[in-house]
């Protein structure tokens, strides 16, 4: 490196320095080597030496401070990686949900933390903010008073599916009789956990904003009985008709 070049010229003109000393202190005459002479060569030497030494004293403390710094840092980041898992086993115990490649969740919600070269954080990434926004977009269609067409309750379906894909999260197992979109994509949504869906999604990220100390809550204001009558036949025009090539049936095991 260009520090370690720089040191040993340090080193170097320490030496040569040394010699030169020498040479003025014999009054330049070259009468034949003197023990003025040796004793002039041996300081340059131990100069040299000298600063040598003291070079890699600092060089050593750099680098244990650097390795303790990184150190401190793992640690740092194993704890709240620790803190976060067990905040999400809470949530599965309480809330009867699964969530699944949870180190994806946590490098989502805290993109730097796992590198060094950032600052660690423990305030949550802007994506969670997204999130509420997009579940502040499904509770305003659940709870309107207008009844939704087949498209809206559609676009509600799929809005709930990336959602919890999003969150790393599962309401519904896969195995379960749900909405497959496109006769494929299982979406976790059912006639029979539709109005639970909502609100125990609300929670999980309201749970999930708190652990990231983002203050917005998302909360549940309830679904209309027009909307629980459009995604009732919604529902039944996926059965009858395979309505936009969707499908209502259970997952493969």
């Amino acid at each position: 490196m260009i520090k370690d070049r720089v040191i040993w010229g340090v080193c170097v003109g320490l030496f040569l320095t040394g010699g030169l000393f020498a040479y003025a202190f014999s009054g330049g005459k070259s009468d034949g080597f003197k023990i003025v002479d040796l004793f002039a060569i041996v300081s340059a030497i131990a100069t040299a030496f000298a600063a040598f030494a003291a070079w890699s004293a600092a060089s050593a403390a750099q680098k244990q401070s650097f390795d303790s710094a990184v150190s401190i840092r793992r640690q740092t980041h194993r704890t709240h990686v620790e803190s976060f898992n067990e905040w999400l086993d809470g949530m599965e115990s309480e809330l009867d949900v699964k969530f699944y490649r949870r180190y994806e969740l946590y490098e989502i919600i805290f993109p730097n933390n796992r590198n060094p070269a950032f600052e660690f954080s423990e305030v949550g990434d802007s994506e969670v903010e997204a999130w509420q926004k997009s579940y502040a977009t499904l509770a305003d269609l659940a709870c309107n008073p207008s009844r939704p067409g087949l498209r809206e309750v559609e676009s509600w379906v799929a809005g709930l599916m990336f959602l919890t894909g999003f969150m790393r999260c599962s309401i519904l197992s896969s195995t379960s009789v749900q909405i497959f979109l496109d006769n494929r994509i299982p979406s976790g949504i059912s006639f029979d956990n539709y109005k639970r869906a909502l609100p125990v999604l609300g929670i999980v990220l309201s749970s999930l904003s708190k652990f990231a100390f983002i203050e917005r809550s998302s909360s549940n204001r309830g679904m209309s009985s027009e909307f629980e009558l459009a995604f009732s036949e919604f529902v039944q025009a996926v059965m009858n008709s395979s309505w936009n090539q969707h499908s209502y049936r259970a997952g493969a095991s």
